[in-house]
């Protein structure tokens, strides 16, 4: 009868039955009846927790491929009977998903991080004063500090110091002391440059600003260029000047001026230069000066036609020439010609020097081009200007840039070279 009532699909009722029987068996110990329940009720849960529905992998993979915005949805096999699964799910989802806005860098600090001089052309501040001395004669410069230079070295630093000349005169320069490990130095250094009053007028004040390095060439960080002394004051007192410090990868060089007059008879088809001067020319010798000439090239389409040379100064910075170069061209030509102006350095042995060259006419640039249409807007009338001499690298690259949009029609005429009066 017990076998009757037992259901092998309920395991209490079949727990409850073994129990039953081993209670009428008066061979079995109250021990071992105790085990064998132990036993029954350890199988239970077994097979309870082995037969229980375990969620199916096919709907993970499913929801893989469902949008990003279907991700919320309760899973299939969770059935209807929780109703906070659905909130729950979102949560875990949204607590579980990696959001990539998070890390994006907002577009300021990426442009902060990302500065360099070369896009911005400055390379921080700094900041100096400037005072006359009356009784000595002596300009004093005092570099107090500088601020947000860029880095230089790997460590994410620099080792800033800085170099300060009294343009044209290079042979004398001051130097602060290295500051290491410092985007944000304070210098508090004051040098005298001896010169007198009146001559302030025509000098310019050189801040160059290098990042130390004990292995290798020194970076240059970038410069300062005080055009005009007197910008803030008459250097009558102590006065304090922020500049910002200009991207710079070479010490910018005063190669000099020259000074030279334009005529041109349109009648006769002259064209007359007159080499007057130069002055604050580069010393290219180790006496510390040059030995200077003036050679005048006429060109047309980037081709030479003519050229002629001036006499040789020697031993001279400042040379004086007051000499004449005369070219034979035809007033529809004036146009399409134009004078190249190189001052060179003569060398008794070996090849002569470039000291700074320029460049007039109607395709020049800036002065250059102004010189040549004023000379063509006032026929027979000598006009004189001061040019400044740019470095030949710098002049032979933009004058090709500009030549090579610039499309002559005809040819060029091959003007004769008169003979200086």
């Amino acid at each position: 009868m017990a076998s009757d009532k037992l259901n092998p699909s309920d395991p209490a009722s079949f727990l409850e039955a073994a129990v039953k029987i081993s209670h009428t068996s008066p061979d079995i110990p109250a021990e071992v009846q105790l085990s064998m329940k132990d036993h029954f009720l350890r199988r239970t849960r077994m097979s309870r927790q082995t037969t229980e529905p375990n969620s199916s992998n096919r709907h993970s993979s499913f929801k893989k491929h469902l949008p990003r915005q279907m991700h919320h949805v309760t899973s299939l096999d969770r059935g209807s009977d929780f109703p906070y699964a659905e909130d729950q799910s979102t949560s875990l989802a949204s607590l579980g998903r990696i959001q990539p806005e998070l890390y994006k860098q907002s577009p300021l600090e990426a442009d902060e991080s990302s500065k360099t001089c070369a896009a911005a052309k400055t390379c921080g501040k700094i900041n100096f004063s400037l005072k006359y001395d009356y009784e000595s004669e002596a300009l004093l410069v005092n570099v107090l500090k500088a601020f947000d230079l860029p880095a230089k070295d790997l460590c994410g630093s620099s080792d800033p110091y800085v170099k300060i000349y009294l343009l044209p005169d290079r042979k004398r320069k001051f130097q602060t002391r290295v500051h290491r490990k410092t985007l944000n130095p304070m210098f508090d250094e004051s040098f005298q440059f001896t010169v007198p009053y009146e001559e302030l007028g025509s000098r310019k004040l050189h801040l160059s600003v290098f990042d130390f390095d004990r292995f290798s060439r020194h970076d240059m960080i970038g410069e300062v260029i005080l055009e005009n002394l007197f910008e803030v004051s008459d250097l009558s007192r102590e006065m304090a000047i922020w500049k910002d410090i200009q991207y710079a990868t070479s010490e910018s060089v005063d190669l000099g001026e020259i000074m030279f007059s334009l005529c041109y008879l349109p009648t006769a088809g002259r064209l007359t230069m007159t080499v007057i001067k130069c002055r604050n020319l580069k010393a290219m010798d180790i006496t510390g000066y040059s030995d200077p000439y003036v050679k005048v090239s006429l060109e047309c389409d980037g081709r030479r036609l003519k050229k002629k040379k001036t006499t040789i100064k020697r031993n001279t910075l400042n040379p004086t020439y007051n000499e004449a170069v005369i070219f034979d061209i035809p007033p529809e030509s004036m146009d399409q010609v134009s004078l190249h102006i190189s001052v060179m350095d003569y060398d008794l042995v070996g090849h002569n020097e470039i000291i700074g060259v320029n460049r007039v006419g109607s395709h020049a640039e800036g002065l250059g081009r102004g010189h040549w249409n004023e000379m063509l807007a006032y026929p027979r009338k000598p006009i004189a200007h001061w040019h400044s001499l740019l470095e030949a690298s710098k002049s032979q690259k933009e004058w090709k840039t500009r030549t090579a949009s610039f499309d002559s029609q005809g040819s060029c005429p091959s003007p004769r070279l008169l003979s200086s009066p």
